[in-house]
């Protein structure tokens, strides 16, 4: 039986290899953090089931599907991404947008029911394996794995091609000097890379399938793999990937409760001894990142006066008249809005918090985050715990943000030494292997049912949504005059001084990890504070508060807003929750619609939004001696 699970272990290693190959070698080459890799394998799943299934042929299915996500990627890589090469935050939107996009798509054109690849006769054949006998597919994939990775290694580090590939990354403006097309060579890796992806899709949908929601669990098994074995590393990876899929066979078979901890213990592991992982390098800055102006919005003369009045208005008002202008503003929307906008207003204030929360550590310290959902849910789940425990909600909310600040202690031991694009990989793996414990730890958190949150704030009015939202609005304003502190703060000029030139404050002395320490506990008060309050907003709590859409959600709202400005995370989760419901209530194809906006936010606007006066010019020609002159 133990023979058995080895040879099951290796397969699944072999499967797990082809997965994260593609993964780690677009990041480890482009550097580029391709979130929508599990939409390449959903992708190829999907045609590879349907040309099989039309043509009666296996090998035409494979090819197709292979080929299909290698399309998706080249066309991705040199109609998105190329635009906003070195800028690895804005690459992450992207991807996040095409995920998003893909993953709808497919749900409309092939249904949400699981598709499986049905292999002939022939292929479901077993084979003798001592006295146990072994499914013929499954030992393909033990003989395709080692094939794919020497084929791989000796591709870039024996070819002329590979040379090539190499001196692009180390020197791209060098290389493009000796005659290197930099953008084709791009274009083929990335398309490599996806279809590689693509033909795990293919592969793997005789026994994972085609699902929705396979593209986020590929995401993760590619993740664990690539932060084990190293980013870049292709030796690591399948090194990686064996190891993964030896504890996960033989662990299901003599402890199936603890198969999600198996699974992503070796990566805790790995980040608190080796952050780089075993086979990585430490990594350098990511390049410098790329400049982008706000997205300007060009408006008739008429409403720039309306708009430049409003603003010079603002301007002469101090902040407690501002301060107390727009708190009549939020009370008054329960007696003169109905109950659906006084719960989107709700809504809008506890992301904003949220949405606080990540721009002191991306905005004014300049450290990206694609697991803040850590400390959102972390709060929520606290304030879930505090109601079964017949705690006040107010306690409840003291809990979330000690919750919160527990697991910013747990993310800052292994995030600290991080930087850039580093750093985004590390945040997003801590986040899922908290997501893996919730998920599983059933008689704790309720595993992926979730707990019914049973909290709810003192009444001080007899309608409930009302009553929810002025403590809400209580809130809110805590936490905008916690903010408005620390915005005039010395402490908030040290960590915008560690963003701007870290080598300069540690060579005045200071400690720039215990600035960083302070920053991502800070931020994690604001989040576990939103967090909790959403508890009570929703009644309900799951695993999917930990997950990487509710990250992706609060960065956009962080980055369209203006990160690093004060009432910019405010201004983006005002406007991402409206077009939500806009959304939801135009379209079933929300999600798609989403997509769109991520991509766009990320290529236009990730400067922010501004208004523009629209200049009115007579079309007349200029004398050049005009033109040139200064």
């Amino acid at each position: 039986m133990m023979t058995l699970q080895l040879v099951n272990g290796i397969a699944y290693g072999n499967l797990l290899f082809l997965i994260a190959a593609g993964f780690t070698l677009i990041f480890g080459i482009l550097r580029v953090i391709n979130m929508a890799h599990g939409s390449f394998f959903l992708l190829g799943a999907h045609v590879a089931i349907s040309v099989a299934t039309a043509t009666q042929s296996v090998l035409a299915g494979l090819i197709a599907g292979s080929l299909a996500a290698a399309l998706l990627g080249a066309l991705m890589e040199r109609v998105l991404l190329y635009r906003i090469q070195g800028n690895y935050l804005a690459q992450v939107i992207v991807t996040i947008g095409v995920l998003m996009i893909v993953g709808d798509l497919c749900q409309v054109y092939w249904g949400g029911t699981p598709r499986i690849f049905a292999l002939p006769e022939h292929l479901r054949a077993s084979v003798p394996l001592g006295a146990l006998r072994y499914p013929l597919d499954r030992l393909i994939l033990v003989i395709i794995g080692p094939a794919i990775a020497l084929a791989l290694w000796f591709v870039i580090e024996r070819t002329a091609f590979g040379a090539k590939v190499r001196a692009a990354v180390d020197d791209e403006e060098i290389a493009q000097a000796i005659g290197i097309s930099v953008p084709r060579l791009r274009v083929f890796v990335f398309a490599l890379g996806s279809l590689l992806a693509g033909l795990a899709g293919a592969l793997g949908s005789t026994f994972i399938g085609a699902k929705p929601g396979v593209d986020l669990d590929i995401i993760l098994l590619a993740l664990v793999i690539v932060v084990i074995g190293g980013p870049g590393s292709l030796v690591g990876s399948y090194v990686a990937a064996l190891i993964i899929g030896l504890i996960d066979s033989i662990g299901k078979s003599l402890w199936p409760e603890a198969s999600m901890f198996l699974l992503f213990a070796p990566m805790l592991i790995v980040l608190i001894v080796a952050p780089h992982g075993l086979f990585g390098k430490p990594s350098g800055p990511a390049g410098a990142v790329r400049q982008f102006k706000p997205i300007t919005i060009s408006c008739p003369n008429w409403l720039w006066s309306l708009v430049n009045a409003g603003r010079q208005s603002a301007m002469r008002l101090s902040w407690p008249i501002a301060a107390i202008v727009a708190l009549v503003a939020a009370i008054a929307v329960p007696f003169f809005g109905s109950g659906f906008s006084v719960t989107v207003v709700g809504l809008m204030l506890i992301w904003s918090i949220f949405a606080i929360g990540l721009n002191i550590m991306l905005g004014y310290g300049g450290m990206p985050s694609l697991g803040h959902a850590l400390f959102f849910g972390a709060g929520a789940y606290a304030m879930a715990w505090s109601g079964f425990a017949g705690l006040n909600a107010y306690v409840g909310l003291l809990a979330a943000v000690a919750s919160a600040c527990f697991a910013a202690l747990f993310l800052a031991a292994v995030a600290l030494r991080a930087r850039d694009a580093q750093l985004l990989l590390v945040t997003l793996a801590v986040a899922q292997v908290v997501w893996g414990v919730v998920f599983k730890w059933r008689s704790i958190t309720g595993g992926d049912d979730g707990l019914i949150h049973p909290q709810a704030f003192p009444q001080i009015s007899s309608d409930l949504s009302t009553n929810f939202y002025l403590h809400v609005i209580g809130a809110f304003a805590i936490a905008m005059a916690a903010y408005a502190w620390f915005a005039r703060s010395n402490f908030r000029l040290l960590l915008t001084g560690v963003r701007s030139n870290e080598p300069r404050l540690l060579a005045l002395g200071f400690n720039v990890d215990a600035i960083r320490l302070k920053a991502i506990v800070l931020s994690s008060i604001f989040s576990g504070f939103a967090g909790g309050l959403y508890a009570v907003y929703s009644g309900f709590v799951a695993p999917e508060l930990f997950g990487v859409h509710t990250s992706a959600k609060v960065l956009l709202m962080t980055i369209i807003g203006m990160a690093g400005t004060f009432f910019g995370p405010i201004i983006g989760a005002v406007s991402i929750i409206g077009l939500e419901e806009v959304f939801s209530g135009w379209s079933e194809r929300s999600n798609t619609l989403l997509g769109a906006l991520y991509i766009i936010v990320a290529l236009f606007g990730f400067g922010g939004i501004k208004f523009a006066r629209r200049q009115v010019t007579a079309r007349r020609r200029i004398p050049v001696a005009k033109a040139v002159l200064p």
